[in-house]
C-alpha cells in the first residue's frame, strides 16, 4: 500500500493503472482516505490544543472529521464519476465507482502532510500545498481511470465536478461546522 501510494503521490501512470485494476484495493483505497482525514484532524486538533479546547471538543471534532472525511471522498467519487462517465466520457471510458473510488482514494496521499496545519506561520501554506497536490493527483487518476488520452479532459472533469460537487460539499461543511460549533 505504501509503495501505491507514494506512486499516486508522484503521479505515476502505472500506479493509477495497477489501483484501478486491482478490485482489491477499494479497502486501501479507503485506508488512505481515513489516514489522510486523521492527519487533518490531528493537525487541526494539535492546533484546538494549543487554543486551550476542552477533552470532549478535541474528541467529538475527532470522530465528526472523520465521518464527514469519508462522507466527502465518497461524494467527490459519485461526482467525478457522473462528470467523467456521463457528461464528457469518451467512446473509451469504461469505469465504475470502485474503480473511480480506488483512483481517487490514492490520490488522497498529498494530503497526510495535512497534519502539519498547526505550525504558526506557514501551516496555512502547508495545506494549501497539499490541495492542489492532492488536486493533480485527483487529475492524474481521473486521467487513468477514465481512459482519457489527453489530461486536458481529466482537468475539464475535476474542474465541472468540483463546480458541481461545491453545493453538496458546501452543505456538508456547514453542517459539520454547525455541530462542531455546539
Amino acid at each position: 500500500m505504501l509503495q501505491r501510494m507514494i506512486g499516486a503521490a508522484l503521479f505515476n501512470a502505472q500506479t493509477y493503472e495497477e489501483v484501478e485494476a486491482d478490485q482489491n484495493a477499494l479497502g486501501q483505497a479507503l485506508t488512505v482516505v481515513v489516514l489522510v482525514t486523521i492527519c487533518g484532524a490531528i493537525g487541526g486538533l494539535v492546533g484546538d490544543i494549543l487554543e486551550g479546547a476542552t477533552a470532549l471538543g478535541l474528541f467529538v471534532g475527532l470522530c465528526i472529521g472523520l465521518a464527514f472525511g469519508i462522507v466527502r471522498w465518497a461524494l467527490w467519487v459519485t461526482v467525478i464519476l457522473m462528470v467523467g462517465r456521463g457528461l464528457l466520457r469518451t467512446s473509451d471510458t469504461q469505469t465504475n465507482w470502485s474503480e473511480v473510488g480506488r483512483v481517487l482514494g490514492f490520490a488522497y496521499t498529498p494530503g497526510l502532510l495535512s497534519i502539519f496545519s498547526w505550525i504558526p506561520g506557514i501551516g496555512w501554506l502547508i495545506v494549501v500545498v497539499a490541495f492542489f497536490w492532492t488536486l493533480a493527483a485527483a487529475i492524474m487518476g481521473v486521467r487513468q481511470a477514465m481512459d482519457f488520452d489527453n489530461t486536458g479532459r481529466a482537468i475539464l472533469v475535476v474542474v465541472v465536478a468540483g463546480i458541481v460537487g461545491f453545493i453538496p460539499w458546501g452543505i456538508l461543511w456547514v453542517i459539520q461546522a454547525a455541530i462542531l460549533a455546539t
